[in-house]
């Protein structure tokens, strides 16, 4: 990061309305029992994710995943 450059502000929060899938509902239910969270904790941290997911996806990156610590690491794509 260029230490010149000015920081990015934080914009204040926003109420948004979102329809989901069948299939998203279930993710999340999924991921609040998983995790505790409430349904705007999880979106929230979700998208925040999503996000860092696909930057580090973008050429000349790439995202790997292992299943457990002896298993071959596997490419992941996103679509």
């Amino acid at each position: 990061m260029d230490a010149d450059a000015p920081a990015t502000a934080v914009p204040q929060s926003e109420r948004v309305t979102v329809n989901l899938t069948g299939k998203a509902v279930q993710a999340l239910q999924r991921l609040q029992e998983q995790t505790g969270y409430n349904k705007t904790d999880c979106i929230n941290r979700a998208l925040i994710i999503a996000g860092e997911i696909e930057s580090m996806s973008r050429e000349p990156g790439a995202v790997y995943w292992r299943k457990t610590p002896d298993t071959d690491l596997m490419l992941v794509r996103f679509v």
